[in-house]
């Protein structure tokens, strides 16, 4: 028990100092310090928000720069495609062409076929019966 009491009056003789009340002349010179300090920061600021500002102007220069490249790059895919589609067209028109002409040269044929073995089926007969 003696103990809490002796931490408690050790802590409140502490603590005493802090309700002290600050005269008008500690706040001046608080006053007076904070204003010594906020002056260097506040050209610091100054030049932190001029070097933005430069900066903002070179990234805008930049965009439009980025805009123009962007540009290119979607006419070189379009022209791209469009090879493509024309490399396709000129491989696969002929191929179909040839691949229609191939069938037909095969019904051709096959007519061709059956009509020699009639020809030779006449022949025969003819000669059988002349």
């Amino acid at each position: 028990m003696k103990t809490l009491i002796f931490f408690s009056i050790f802590f409140c003789t502490i603590a005493l100092p802090t309700f002290a009340e600050l005269t008008p002349q500690d706040l001046d010179r608080i006053r007076l310090v904070v204003k010594e300090e906020l002056a260097p920061i506040e050209a610091d600021l100054a030049q932190l928000d001029e070097r933005l500002r430069n900066v903002e102007i070179a990234v805008g220069s930049l965009t439009g720069r980025v805009d123009g490249v962007e540009k290119q790059i979607l006419h070189g895919i379009n022209i791209t495609y469009g090879l493509i589609a024309l490399i396709v067209a000129a491989i696969a028109i002929p191929q179909l062409i040839l691949t229609l002409r191939s069938g037909k040269d095969r019904q051709q044929e096959r007519i061709n076929q059956e009509l020699r073995a009639e020809i030779e089926t006449l022949k025969q007969q003819q000669i059988i019966r002349p």
